[in-house]
């Protein structure tokens, strides 16, 4: 049962000093940005062009920041997909917010149903799938503008739509749309990030001077050192008293021949 703790004691030793628990866990640090201005959107690539904005991330919520994509953006989630967002759009910010994201449906109120397109427009385009009459979209991510109807707006909402088990992502002109949830304010703030890191082992090992990985070595062994040790010191000492043992006997054993015996 001793050396059963002791085993144990040293195993934990290992893990809880092993280099992956000393380089804190070598994984990214995610923060939350906050959009606090008009028309930020969230793009398909990090390149500033209209062909990578998705839609328009509704003002005063959150997106899921994973990491730098380059100078100008940062890689992003929000709700359940993957994205950019430009730097210079959002806030960052060190707290968790308990409603990071917009919450939005709408009705299709066009008697024939509408399509639900890749892009924002009518013309050159092909429908994923068409949608019936007063189906309820309960999966709203934001708005961009695209092609319009003369005399209308032309805002596009861009959703998802699950069609037979598959989810399907794209545009539904808003025009024959009825939205019936109105899209409240997030007034959640946190302290602001102004340089967010978001590799923390590369961080951390860059701050260690030799020196003191060092000593964080020795400092590890030590211990194992020691209690290795004490595991084998009960053994080191039962072979001695063995040792001592055959010797004694050995002497007892022992007898002078005399030569008288023989006559």
């Amino acid at each position: 049962m001793k050396k059963f703790i002791i085993l144990f004691i040293v195993f934990s030793l290992s893990f809880i000093f092993s280099p992956q628990n000393l380089s804190f866990a070598n994984q990214n640090k995610t923060y939350y940005a906050k959009v606090e201005k008009d028309n930020v959107y969230f793009y398909s690539n990090p390149i500033d062009e209209n062909s990578s904005k998705i839609f328009i991330i509704p003002k005063s919520y959150f997106v899921y920041l994973t990491n730098s994509a380059n100078d100008q953006f940062f890689c992003a989630q929000y709700k359940d997909i993957f994205g950019y967002v430009k730097k210079e759009d959002v806030t960052v910010m060190s707290g968790t917010p308990q409603t990071p994201y917009a919450s939005a449906n709408f009705t299709i109120y066009d008697i024939d149903g509408l399509a639900l397109y890749p892009t924002p427009k009518f013309t050159n385009n092909t429908s994923l799938v068409r949608i019936d009459y007063l189906t309820i979209v309960s999966t709203f991510y934001g708005e961009i503008e695209g092609e319009n109807v003369p005399d209308m707006s032309n805002p596009w909402y861009y959703c998802k739509i699950n069609e037979n088990g598959i989810d399907l992502f794209g545009y539904v002109y808003s025009a024959f749309c009825y939205k019936e949830s109105v899209i409240q304010t997030n007034n959640e703030t946190f302290d602001i990030v102004n340089e967010p890191i978001f590799n923390v082992t590369n961080v951390e090992t860059e701050n260690l001077s030799e020196v003191a990985m060092a000593f964080i070595i020795i400092g590890v062994s030590l211990p194992c050192i020691l209690i290795t040790y004490l595991l084998i010191k009960p053994n080191l000492q039962k072979s001695k008293s063995q040792i001592k043992k055959k010797a004694k006997k050995r002497h007892g054993d022992y007898f002078e021949f005399d030569e008288n015996d023989l006559n």
